[in-house]
């Protein structure tokens, strides 16, 4: 299928780029999701603006103070390699194991991944094929074709964000006049439309992670089709940190993935689970809490109610690895 036509610009500046963003316009990193959708035209954008000659939004740096920093062009691959990762945060070499294929990894970008759009049948769907229906609130129209009501239910997907919230990221923005940090978990509007907070003229340029305690664990847990490419049908992160003097949870993070529009924190877990020995009561307990968070609805693979009961499922292995990394760092 061939693309339609559009211009092309690749900028060496985060301010060069930003000047050429205007209506029409869009920001191209590894393109492993974006340019299929062109292909599709799902999107017509009359200007592709690429990002990848800009190195200031690239690499990988440990930062004694702030923690990891990763350059918003970073590709999956270089992070799950990286010696610095390897050092300070190897979990995380681990989990990118679970995101896509290689060739798709060797491509895609974290800010990228972070970036996706929401998805839905009904939405990502060629031109031609969704002319079968009136147009849904994700097309400009006046209706969801999966649920009643004023609100696109449309899936967020991105694996990185659930993780990188379960640790506590933020984001570098910037902007025509200003930077700014924002913390991850408030980088999501929560609206199928839109998923995230930028504006036309923001880049997303560098993810900071902060170094993970002493006796702490994280994990992540991806439900999907097949076990390579597939976007997630759901996902569980756990980041857990135990309490030196008694072995008892002192913080636990429990993120969900790709049963929303946007990453679901589930803090009635961390509430529930502090303070509390972590025996195989508590854990299932508190898999319950999070399957409880889960409202997936039927706008991708796999039925609601199965992605729902395996959000307690994963939550509970997640847990268990967690700790087990817990115990050993």
């Amino acid at each position: 299928m061939s693309p339609p036509k559009f211009e092309y610009a690749a900028p060496k500046t985060v301010a060069e780029a930003i000047s050429l963003r205007k209506e029409g316009g869009m920001f191209l990193a590894g393109g492993t999701d974006l340019l299929v959708a062109v292909k599709q035209k799902i999107c017509l954008p009359e200007l592709l603006i690429d990002l990848n000659a800009i190195f200031k939004m690239k690499g990988i740096k440990w930062d004694k103070k702030k923690g990891l920093r990763i350059g918003a062009l970073t590709t999956l691959s270089q992070l799950k390699e990286d010696s610095i990762v390897q050092e300070h945060i190897p979990i995380l070499s681990q989990i990118i194991s679970v995101v896509s294929t290689p060739q798709l990894r060797n491509m895609g970008t974290i800010g990228g991944n972070l970036c996706l759009d929401t998805r839905c049948y009904y939405f990502n769907q060629p031109f031609l094929l969704k002319k079968r229906w009136k147009p849904c609130f994700k097309m400009g129209g006046k209706t969801c074709h999966v649920v009643k009501g004023e609100t696109c239910y449309a899936v967020y997907s991105g694996d990185m964000s659930v993780p990188f919230i379960a640790l506590g990221a933020k984001v570098k923005v910037e902007g025509p006049k200003h930077r700014k940090d924002i913390e991850l978990q408030n980088f999501f509007t929560g609206s199928g439309i839109k998923a995230n907070v930028l504006k036309m003229k923001e880049i997303v340029t560098e993810i900071v992670i902060p170094r993970m305690p002493k006796l702490s664990g994280l994990s992540y847990q991806k439900l999907r089709l097949r076990d390579t490419i597939d976007f997630p049908l759901a996902g569980v992160a756990v980041f857990l940190n135990l309490d030196e003097r008694n072995g008892r949870c002192r913080n636990i993070r429990i993120v969900l993935g790709a049963v929303g529009p946007s990453p679901i924190i589930v803090e009635d877990a961390s509430k529930f689970m502090q303070g509390k020995e972590i025996d195989p009561e508590t854990v299932e307990e508190v898999s319950g809490i999070a399957q409880k968070r889960a409202h997936p609805v039927d706008n991708t693979a796999s039925s609601p109610r199965y992605r729902r009961d395996m959000v307690r499922v994963l939550t509970k292995n997640a847990i268990n690895e967690a700790l087990e990394i817990a115990k050993k760092s």
